[in-house]
């Protein structure tokens, strides 16, 4: 995987965003100070396959009590996916908050 160099004061403003990054395509971020690297932002699994077809489950507060919790992603764009539920309803979720299964 490749890494991007990011510094620290541009990660601080950012960090939300690089940790998705991260764990999405599973590259690492290297901090820099001044030029030069001083950490290293890495993935703890392998990123998570999330496209058009996967089966996810999806967090109990999401959806509606009488909801199904799984289903599949039917669209999917760098922020979030449509997943169509085993029962017939569609939601849109935040990427980071769907589970492969």
């Amino acid at each position: 995987m490749s890494s991007k160099e990011v510094g620290i004061e541009d990660a601080r403003k950012t960090l939300g965003d690089l940790a998705n990054e991260v764990r999405y395509t599973g590259a690492s971020v290297i901090l820099t100070r001044n030029g030069k690297p001083v950490a290293r932002i890495a993935p703890l699994e392998p990123p998570m396959a999330v496209t058009v077809g996967t089966r996810v489950t999806v967090p109990e507060y999401s959806v509606p009590e009488d909801w199904a919790r799984k289903g599949e992603i039917i669209e999917a764009t760098d922020e979030a996916v449509v997943v169509e539920l085993d029962d017939g309803h569609k939601q849109e979720l935040p990427r980071d908050e769907v589970k492969a299964v």
